[in-house]
């Protein structure tokens, strides 16, 4: 098989997309009937991935387009990172500069790149290219040939002119080759790493149909995975293309799951509530105990007082404890068992194990909010809070990430992403240090507003802090969700 494409439309790095639409333009067949025959199993046919070289035969593509194999074998993107297996639609993104010059790089199918590395533009999603290699090209004829484009017009050929697509000068020729090798060397020791986070990180696509809340979890993660391949190997070749931001110490809790366990285990009242009283033992004796002072005046205010704490004095880890302890038997005191937390809406814990380490890990999650808004409001002058759910299952909080299977009964292993007690402690001890009294843990410009009669306390806000005398801010307050 032999496809026309011409020495002259290769571009360094450029993706399986922008070859295989070129390709399909040039020779005026559908980009279906190219994924068709260059597709490596009758079985791939109507599910191939034409981005993996699993799926379309690279070897087989160089061929047909007399072209040099490390330059098409450089176009799939799962010949330069260890790609997850995805069954979703990829999204593809452009640089507004690039495609106007008929050039799309296959490092822009990564999450983890939001600019382009040459220009500093941001990458735009574009739904019409996206589904350009279904739905195929437009074609129709012209006075003395023809035309092909996409529905947005990103790709535009004319068969009038010449067959040259690309617009790339040999300055800008040269600038892709250069900075594209020193991005593949980066990526290439990230993966001789072994990290299973670099790895995530690195080898994470755009794809269509996530959810809000795994996707922020995924740009978690690979903050986490770029961060820890920068510590160790340096900044990425162009540090502009990337997002990045500072994130505190953290540590990664296995929850192995047994089936025995599961089997053996009943999920009654009887049987949560000791699982409860040692957790809840843990926790007090590791990390509330030597705050007792400061718990014991949070514990001594009335509910509408607790409305009226100072976010500069008060102390985190006595707060979350506080609020730890009344979302998981909120249900309790009326006869009903203790709430369970669970990683998502959809997976509930299955073991002893699963439930205690979930637990704990929603405990680190309400006191690294607390702790991340106390200083936040701090620089804002604003005030925030922590509010509670009437739920009788609790969702793991935003500020630790779960990894763990899809099933609904989570019978697969859990893996959690928490920041370092250890580290937390210190930022609550040098809260405490600054106070002179417990009793400045109450801000007392706030207390005379809680306690006028026209303020009417939220009954899902459990703990408000407030700054200094800035009592009111314009706009909402934000708040932490204790599950």
């Amino acid at each position: 098989m032999k496809i026309s494409y011409g020495r002259f439309n290769y571009i360094p790095f450029e993706s399986s997309w922008a070859v295989l639409l070129k390709a399909s333009a040039l020779n005026l067949m559908p980009a279906k009937m190219l994924i068709e025959k260059l597709a490596r199993a009758p079985q791939c046919l109507n599910s191939a991935q034409y981005w993996k070289a699993c799926d379309i035969d690279d070897s087989k593509m160089a061929a047909a387009l007399s072209l040099p194999y490390p330059a098409i074998k450089r176009a799939f993107i799962d010949n330069l990172v260890e790609c997850t297996s995805c069954s979703a639609q990829l999204i593809i993104r452009h640089c507004s500069k690039c495609i106007a010059a008929g050039y799309h790089s296959v490092f822009f199918l990564l999450q983890m790149i939001k600019r382009c590395p040459w220009h500093g533009e941001p990458l735009e999603v574009c739904r019409h290219c996206s589904s350009v290699m279904v739905r195929g090209l437009l074609f129709a004829r012209g006075q003395n040939g023809f035309c092909a484009k996409t529905h947005c017009d990103h790709f535009l050929f004319d068969s009038t002119g010449s067959i040259r697509l690309s617009g790339v000068t040999a300055g800008q020729w040269k600038k892709y080759e250069e900075l594209s090798l020193r991005i593949e060397k980066w990526l290439n020791a990230a993966n001789a790493m072994k990290n299973p986070l670099v790895n995530y990180a690195i080898s994470l696509l755009s794809v269509a149909g996530g959810t809000i809340e795994s996707s922020d979890n995924d740009e978690k993660l690979i903050n986490i995975g770029l961060t820890l391949t920068a510590s160790e190997l340096g900044e990425f070749p162009a540090p502009g293309a990337i997002s990045t931001w500072a994130v505190p110490p953290f540590e990664i809790v296995l929850a192995a799951y047994s089936p025995q366990e599961a089997a053996e285990f009943e999920f009654g009242a009887k049987e949560i509530f000791p699982l409860y009283r040692c957790v809840r033992r843990y926790l007090y004796n590791a990390y509330v105990k030597p705050h007792g002072p400061c718990f014991k005046y949070l514990m001594s205010l009335s509910r509408r007082c607790r409305h009226g704490l100072d976010c500069q004095h008060t102390c985190a880890v006595s707060a979350a404890f506080l609020v730890w302890c009344e979302a998981l038997h909120y249900r309790f005191r009326e006869g009903g068992p203790i709430n369970l937390v669970m990683p998502s809406w959809h997976v509930r814990p299955a073991t002893p194990r699963q439930i205690m380490v979930l637990w704990i890990m929603h405990f680190y999650a309400i006191w690294t909010g607390i702790v991340g808004k106390c200083t936040s409001s701090n620089q804002a002058l604003d005030r925030f809070s922590v509010a509670l759910s009437g739920n009788a299952c609790l969702v793991l909080g935003v500020e630790v990430i779960s990894i763990s299977g899809v099933d609904h009964q989570l019978t697969s292993d859990l893996a959690c992403l928490h920041v370092c007690p250890a580290w937390l402690s210190r930022q609550t001890n040098k809260r405490c240090w600054t106070r002179l009294r417990v009793s400045d843990q109450s801000n007392f410009r706030a207390y005379e507003t809680v306690q006028y009669w026209t303020y009417v306390p939220d009954p899902a806000t459990f703990l408000r802090f407030w700054y200094g005398n800035f009592v009111k801010s314009a706009r909402s307050s934000p708040f932490v969700a204790a599950g």
